[in-house]
């Protein structure tokens, strides 16, 4: 006796609900990726990116460069460094701000040495990134020169006439930069400068006595508050005798009074008094 065959299951008709389900799914966490990517703290995947480097021989960055920069993370990414920063308040015995700071303790993880110009110039790039507000108002300047990078940070966001104490918003653009900082093992040299109008206080007989205490304050901050070597910091001051622009005008003694960060070329580094 034949068998009956089975009825034919119908159709169905929803089965593109399972895919779209997927496709969904997907999109959801593109997007919490492209989220978390946009809010970066540029400082902690730094110090993970290099320390990866240096498990994986430096291999799968930039075809063996020993360059890391910010440009790696992404012109989106951001620097967090409130976590780190000084309490507001400056207390007279504490004007600069440094005993309210909790101190990094990433001292022992791995450096990147940024060497020669192709190096410094993508550094300088991303320093520019998280400098570009300051910049436009003039407050910074960025540049290359032989020594390495020059970070000219104006008296004007950083301290007041006369003063050595690095001001509130100071220590904000300050901050920004030891941040950006505490993942490269070049040579850091701090410079003071003064224009050519003569300074006599109780504190300050000169214009350079007043340039290398600000040098000294703001090497204070970077290895104090962010724990960076004093091996590969040093300071100092020159008074009016290194100006960039004429002391003629209001604008060039403008100029001239600044405090200098400098990221230096170790191969310059090398013939340099530090």
């Amino acid at each position: 006796m034949a068998r009956k065959k089975k009825p034919e299951e119908p159709e169905n008709h929803e089965r593109w609900m399972v895919s779209y389900a997927d496709f969904v799914t997907l999109l959801f966490a593109f997007f919490t990726c492209l989220y978390a990517i946009s809010t970066v703290d540029a400082a902690k995947m730094g110090q993970m990116v290099a320390s990866m480097r240096v498990s994986f021989g430096g291999q799968i960055f930039d075809g063996g460069s020993n360059t890391l920069t910010l440009n790696d993370l992404g012109s989106g990414g951001t620097t967090s460094s409130s976590s780190i920063l000084a309490d507001p308040e400056f207390p007279a015995d504490d004007p600069n701000g440094l005993k309210g700071a909790r101190r990094k303790t990433d001292g022992d993880a791995p450096k990147v040495i940024l060497n020669g110009e192709a190096d410094m110039g993508r550094f300088k790039r991303a320093l520019e990134a998280v400098l570009s507000e300051e910049i436009k108002s003039n407050l910074v300047r960025i540049y290359l020169e032989r020594r390495g990078i020059v970070v000219q940070l104006g008296e004007d966001g950083m301290f007041d006439s006369g003063s050595d104490v690095i001001r509130a918003d100071g220590i904000a653009t300050l901050d920004r930069i030891a941040t950006s900082l505490t993942t490269i093992g070049n040579h850091i040299r701090i410079e003071g400068h003064a224009d050519s109008v003569p300074i006599n206080t109780a504190r300050f007989p000169s214009n350079m006595h007043l340039s290398v205490s600000r040098a000294s304050n703001v090497l204070q901050r970077m290895e104090t508050v962010y724990g960076m070597s004093p091996q590969l910091l040093s300071a100092a001051g020159y008074g009016e005798y290194r100006p960039v622009a004429s002391n003629d005008t209001s604008e060039g003694r403008a100029r001239n009074r600044r405090v200098d960060v400098i990221i230096m070329d170790p191969r310059i580094a090398l013939g340099e008094p530090l």
